[in-house]
């Protein structure tokens, strides 16, 4: 349902890593109370004269209003009455064991209520104000202070005709983000973009607090073609001609099917957005909002889709996209459904005779349907090799679309899904790898997951890959920008550096987008970015000035000022837009961090912590700033908070365990150490714990410390340096050499490690 909280992180962070409690808590008895009523907190109205509401467009456009009606987009949310509200409210109860209470939904003369526990582990009763959604499951609106509104944790599965809670691997507990109470489930933040039409969320920072609006309730004819005031005076001019005045509205028959993906791209995709309100004045999705990239944990590492990511990046991945399909080649404009079935949807366009056929997909039309799990299909059917998906909000199964080859061996090599799989689910990868190549042979089409997924799996082999797959143009867009976030660490290689600078050219705005992004720590940046400060889309000159956030305002050219102060004022902007979410403002910490500000820094990381207090890239950042403080004290109990609520957190026991040396309490500074090396498979923790056993003594656990750190980075010659001076002291020359001989067969001309050899040849009298 929601639009998930997605402003990037600076390079600064060093850790992002959110993960729900799943410590079980005992409520007190407690006893109900019935609160004085909140008054709805959203204004319904148009918000200038230029917006008229979609039943002034029914007169003129009678037949698309009708199919509109009823559909997803007219239902995406309601006033709650017995016409709308599709749940069981005849004193119904649902047990939530999570949380280990019950929601109960009863009527009264005034509609329809909820009783279950809030903020404060009271139970509450709350009366119901919107529906929110129709099928498969709708959910239910009620408000709180301050403004908001909120999504109840119970939802009504219309095929079951049942309530159920959709999301009950969260373990949401109360002041956690993910909370029903809390601002994961806002609608004001994270709905009512893509719900309504017309949206103005009006978040104020100082008061923590909305005074939202919309101009209609639901995603009505506005909310797609635009305002439409302007349209209605044109064409009632007496001097209108349909062949040549513009017809003042978006999304018409016709238009760049690059800009229909976009225009629907607002709402169907994850993203992040960049205004205060969505204006109909550009064709392109990056003047409002940037799209998240291909990368877990959203997708998986090969780009199909894991979180929930509203088909658009899947879908221009696609070849369909590249080759001018767009959205409305599938589905019905106006009422939203398919406009055929089965098979005979995608022979609209590609020839039956050869891919409606055994031949082809190596499946019997008469063959028994498969269902396993919310997976349903023959394999005859397209979808069911090049559609495969997954299942949200408990019963919503989505379909990839980014309509791609079943490759089963890609899940032997790097442990990602398959089509073939999901259906054969008693079958084995392999199996499923070797059916493939026995009906099509060895060799599968060349495909930039192939890339992508080697850079997850094996980072140090893939900069060239990433590279040649930066510079390729013929790859999806969204393909070559994940490239270039995966780059970003090693911006400081020339090879790396020269690719994303040449990227920051390119005639697509997402590629320059991020490479404006991963310049952020290159020392060569200022030049490239200044000139993506003139840039067309709005994104890129966001990009351009956050990148340029620790850059005094006095070394920007006199030529550039202008076009800085003004991308800076957007970059501000989108700031502000995200401020309600822990990570917007976690960036407004970053990047006072970055300018040194640490005053005000600390303030920023402690506001995001207020927001939610188990953000943790914050938590560790403050630890870093107090850490260069030297306020050890106040670090460690940050790493330590950390650890007792991830304590798998490499990162937190990484840093707890330099903190703990730096402080003289070498057997903590090991434990953590230790903790960091085997939990995040860390090479420096491991090297860092070998110098702690070299200095205590304990040669034989330094020694195989080491050689952990050089089994990770087998080229490391600090990592080589260390051990041959472990050796040294045991004088065991012989074995240093030949440790120094090895590296120098990877890298023979490497001046440190032939001075070293050197070195180590003079002890053994050579």
């Amino acid at each position: 349902m929601s639009q998930p909280d997605r402003v990037r992180s600076s390079t600064i962070t060093i850790l992002l890593i959110i993960i729900a409690s799943v410590v079980a808590w005992v409520f007190l008895p407690v006893t109900s109370t019935k609160p004085a009523a909140i008054a709805d907190p959203l204004t319904i109205s148009v918000a200038d004269n230029d917006y008229l509401g979609s039943a002034n467009c029914a007169g003129c456009h009678s037949q698309a209003y009708q199919e509109w009606q009823g559909s997803h987009h007219d239902m995406a949310m309601q006033h709650a009455t017995p016409a709308t509200i599709k749940g069981n409210f005849d004193n119904a109860v649902f047990s939530l064991p999570t949380s280990h209470t019950s929601a109960e939904f009863f009527t009264r003369q005034d509609g329809f209520y909820a009783r279950l526990k809030g903020i404060d582990g009271k139970l509450e009763e709350y009366k119901i104000l919107y529906t929110f959604g129709t099928e498969p499951l709708q959910q239910y609106l009620v408000a709180f202070p301050d403004g908001r509104l909120q999504q109840l944790p119970v939802a009504w599965n219309t095929r079951t005709q049942q309530w159920f809670d959709p999301q009950p691997e969260l373990k949401a507990q109360p002041s956690e983000w993910v909370h029903w109470t809390e601002g994961g489930k806002n609608w004001n933040s994270m709905c009512a973009d893509c719900h309504s039409t017309a949206v103005e969320k009006n978040f104020d920072l100082t008061n923590n607090s909305y005074t939202t609006r919309v101009a209609e309730i639901d995603v009505g004819c506005e909310s797609c073609h635009g305002p439409g005031k302007h349209h209605v005076e044109t064409v009632s001019a007496a001097t209108f001609d349909p062949s040549v005045d513009n017809l003042q509205l978006k999304m018409l028959a016709g238009d760049n099917p690059q800009w229909v993906v976009d225009q629907c791209g607002r709402c169907h995709a994850r993203r992040q957005m960049l205004t205060a309100k969505f204006e109909h004045n550009s064709n392109n999705l990056l003047d409002h909002y940037l799209p998240t990239l291909i990368n877990p944990p959203n997708y998986h590492s090969d780009g199909q889709i894991l979180d929930e990511v509203f088909v658009y990046g899947s879908f221009v991945q696609s070849k369909m996209y590249q080759a001018g399909v767009s959205c409305l080649d599938c589905h019905q404009p106006h009422s939203g459904k398919l406009k055929a079935e089965g098979n005979q949807l995608c022979g609209s366009c590609h020839q039956s005779d050869q891919f409606d056929t055994p031949q082809h997909h190596q499946h019997s039309k008469d063959a028994q349907r498969l269902s396993i799990g919310a997976v349903s299909g023959t394999g005859a059917q397209c979808i069911d090799c090049h559609m495969p998906g997954r299942l949200y909000m408990g019963n919503d199964y989505r379909r990839d679309h980014s309509f791609r080859i079943p490759r089963p061996d890609l899940t032997v090599a790097h442990n990602t899904p398959n089509a073939c799989n999901d259906c054969h689910s008693d079958q084995s990868a392999e199996w499923a790898a070797a059916s493939v190549e026995s009906w099509f042979g060895p060799d599968r089409p060349a495909h930039f997951s192939d890339i992508l997924t080697q850079a997850h799996s094996q980072p140090d082999q893939s900069i060239q890959p990433l590279v040649t797959l930066i510079n390729d143009v013929t790859q999806p867009t969204i393909a070559r920008a994940t490239a270039v976030s995966l780059l970003a660490p090693t911006v400081s290689l020339l090879a790396v550096e020269s690719a994303i600078i040449n990227a920051s050219s390119d005639p697509n705005a997402l590629l320059r987008t991020i490479a404006a992004q991963s310049l952020d720590a290159s020392t060569n940046k200022l030049a490239p970015l200044l000139l993506l400060l003139e840039d067309p889309v709005r994104a890129v000159r966001i990009a351009a000035a956050q990148a340029l956030a620790d850059v005094p305002e006095a070394q920007i050219p006199a030529a550039f000022t202008e076009a800085y102060k003004s991308a800076n004022q957007e970059y501000q902007t989108s700031l502000m837009v995200n401020a309600d979410f822990p990570s917007g403002r976690l960036q407004m910490a970053v990047d006072e961090h970055r300018r040194s500000n640490l005053d005000k820094a600390a303030e920023r990381y402690r506001e995001t912590l207020s927001i939610d207090g188990r953000f943790n890239a914050a938590r560790m950042n403050l630890a870093q700033l107090y850490y260069s403080q030297q306020q050890l004290d106040k670090a460690e109990q940050l790493y330590r908070t950390v650890i007792d609520q991830e304590p798998q957190a490499s990162e937190a026991h990484y840093s707890l365990g330099l903190l703990m040396a730096e402080k003289g309490d070498y057997k903590e500074a090991a434990s953590a150490l230790k903790q960091a090396a085997i939990n995040g498979n860390n090479p420096r923790a491991w090297y860092n714990l070998a110098i702690l056993y070299q200095q205590s003594g304990q040669s034989m656990l330094a020694e195989q410390a080491y050689l952990k750190a050089l089994e990770l980075r087998p080229k490391d010659a600090q990592f080589i340096n260390g051990l041959v001076s472990l050796y040294g002291q045991q004088q065991r020359w012989f074995k240093a050499k030949k440790l120094i001989d090895r590296a120098l067969t990877d890298d023979p001309a490497n001046r440190h490690l032939l001075q070293l050899k050197g070195a180590v040849e003079q002890r053994l009298g050579n």
